[in-house]
């Protein structure tokens, strides 16, 4: 199996001329530094978030957003491996193969996992208008920035779910609080399996997500904190930011 050069130039870097983690890093510090940037875009704010999505800007609930996350997370998944899914857009999946044998095998997993917390989140009565989802061109043209956008996504899934653990404690809604807590820990594996593919030492690089203590030096911990969305309307903005595009 090949593995794959640089991005397209052009359009890609014209439509996440911003987003400098699809540039090339020399270390791993250096690339979630940039990654955590990206995730945090969400100072754009409502704005950008209605351009592209009107109908949604100022008031989607965490259960609404996790529903659209997770058919992004399904497209990626399925545009990665070449297999698309209900939710990618016309010419998104991948023509060459970008993964080894056994790497594939971690996608696939992902795919599978992610398909079955939108099952669940369904059926909790969540949803969201948007069912198709188009990548940045050239998203999936090479391993590297395949990658990046797969670890970007993974980076504001896990803060939204944080966010909903929070806001559901808050509400009393013990029930939803733990089916998000649940889904938090699968999406942290696959953040993981991505920095494995990466080549990052060691690629479970932290103690605590979210708020808790501050990275160091030591091995497992060097790795900056997840960014906890304070609503579902921050992060469908942070995704907006990556320059996604829904319908």
């Amino acid at each position: 199996m090949s593995d794959l050069g640089t991005p397209e130039s052009g359009r890609l870097e014209q439509i996440l001329k911003g987003v400098d983690f699809f540039k090339p890093v020399a270390t791993r510090r250096s690339f979630m530094q940039k990654l955590m940037l990206a995730g945090g875009a969400a100072a754009a704010g409502v704005a950008g978030l209605s351009r592209v999505l009107p109908s949604l800007a100022g008031g989607v609930s965490f259960p609404s957003a996790a529903v659209g996350a997770e058919r992004i997370g399904i497209a990626f998944y399925g545009n990665a491996i070449g297999i698309g899914s209900p939710w990618s857009a016309s010419g998104d999946p991948a023509t060459t193969t970008l993964l080894n044998s056994s790497h594939r095998g971690y996608f696939q997993a992902a795919f599978n996992q992610e398909t079955s917390h939108l099952a669940t989140l369904r059926s909790l009565g969540a949803d969201f208008p948007a069912h198709t989802f188009k990548f940045p061109d050239g998203t999936f043209a090479a391993k590297e920035s395949m990658l990046a956008m797969g670890s970007a996504l993974e980076s504001i899934f896990i803060g939204a779910y944080l966010g909903a653990v929070n806001d559901a404690a808050s509400t009393g809604n013990a029930f939803i609080a733990e089916a998000a807590a649940q889904i938090c820990g699968i999406e942290c594996e696959h953040r993981v399996l991505i920095n494995d593919i990466m080549g990052m030492s060691p690629p479970n690089d932290r103690f605590y997500e979210g708020n808790i203590g501050a990275p160091s030096n030591d091995i497992g911990n060097t790795g900056l904190r997840s960014k906890v969305y304070a609503s579902g309307d921050d992060a469908v903005t942070a995704l907006v930011n990556l320059g996604i595009q829904a319908s």
